[in-house]
């Protein structure tokens, strides 16, 4: 009997109701993508212009192939929905949750508010896996969200053989609906590390929220100001702009680039709002003084920099102090850096009242 049930545990794809094999599958890039900022991508799931390629450090560009943020719209009377997805890695943390770094997780539009219902774990760089079975037939509103730390060569929605699947019926949080995106350019916090599932990097909580679009540029370990890389986000036409770079800063990188790298986004884009926002309070600073030193110092450069463009004219720069960000009682983080679930809700809820 215990093996049996350990068995059972093993065969997500087989457990207490439809079998994935009797689903019939759609390639995803027949339904609807959103949250990409650039058509022009060297495969469909990643997120920065293939015109980049070797116009920016092989750093960024790898993890520019990562599908963070993006998201998969669509809607089904299907009682059962699953999902198979070939990964660019099969990349592993020891650190982040493999449903968050590999994974995806599906919401549903449930009294105008998108809500979690299921989540594809992960199993091999070729996986298959059931979001949620038992539904009742009628005919609801999706988004399934990309993996955060991997790429994704090939994505399929598998709903029951008589359903339907299409494109959204309705035009909550949908591509190119009018409402112009949020652009969020970043470190490994803003890619999402740690969260559970990729539903709570803060941008998609910000996204489902405000019901628009959000643009993930997070870089894991670079978000170092490179000036392509304001050239590049000052590309897509967004309601907003938030530069949440400072933990992958030195103090002397904020000094070689910061300027450059915000004068020329807020002449670019002269009429959008620009969010600097602080580092995050991490636990660390509490009795790490080479640490706590560090960040008083960056955040001295950061406000003179954002000094400096207000008082050269540039109105349309903004700054978020980090007090509060993720709560003061020092809980809010996996390893006194990258968050936890918790973290991304409170920075995101806190970022809201800042931007919203």
């Amino acid at each position: 009997m215990k093996k049996l049930v350990i068995l059972l545990l093993l065969i997500p794809t087989a457990v207490f109701g439809q079998d994935i094999t009797s689903l019939k599958f759609v390639d995803a890039e027949n339904l609807m993508l959103i949250n990409k900022g650039f058509s022009n991508t060297e495969m469909y799931y990643s997120r920065l212009p293939e015109t980049l390629k070797g116009n920016v450090r092989k750093a960024v560009w790898d993890l520019g192939l990562n599908s963070a943020g993006l998201a998969v719209r669509f809607s089904t009377n299907s009682k059962c929905i699953g999902v198979k997805w070939t990964l660019l890695n099969n990349f592993h943390m020891s650190h982040m949750a493999g449903t968050g770094i590999r994974g995806l997780d599906l919401y549903t539009l449930d009294g105008g508010q998108w809500k979690f219902i299921g989540v594809a774990k992960p199993t091999k760089k070729e996986s298959q896996n059931i979001f949620i079975r038992n539904m009742d037939g009628a005919t609801h509103e999706y988004l399934a969200y990309l993996p955060l730390y991997d790429g994704v060569e090939k994505l399929e929605i598998g709903v029951d053989s008589t359903a339907e699947i299409s494109l959204p019926k309705t035009s909550k949080l949908v591509a190119n609906s009018g409402v112009k995106p949020i652009v969020f350019y970043g470190t490994s916090i803003t890619q999402g590390g740690c969260a559970s599932r990729p539903g709570m990097a803060y941008p998609a909580i910000i996204g489902r929220r405000l019901g628009c679009e959000t643009i993930n540029l997070g870089f894991s370990g670079n978000a170092r100001m490179d000036f392509v890389m304001s050239q590049t986000i000052a590309q897509i036409d967004a309601s907003k702009y938030v530069v949440d770079c400072m933990p992958n800063c030195t103090a002397q990188i904020l000094r070689d680039s910061a300027y450059t790298f915000l004068k020329n986004l807020a002449e670019t884009r002269s009429q959008v709002p620009i969010y600097m926002v602080e580092n995050v309070s991490f636990p660390s600073f509490l009795r790490d003084q080479k640490s706590a030193s560090d960040v008083q110092e960056k955040y001295q450069v950061w406000r003179e920099t954002y000094l400096k463009l207000r008082k050269e004219g540039y109105k349309n720069i903004r700054y978020i102090k980090a007090k509060g960000l993720i709560g003061d009682d020092y809980e809010g983080t996996v390893d006194a850096v990258h968050l936890t679930d918790l973290g991304f809700l409170r920075l995101a809820e806190n970022l809201l009242k800042k931007i919203k």
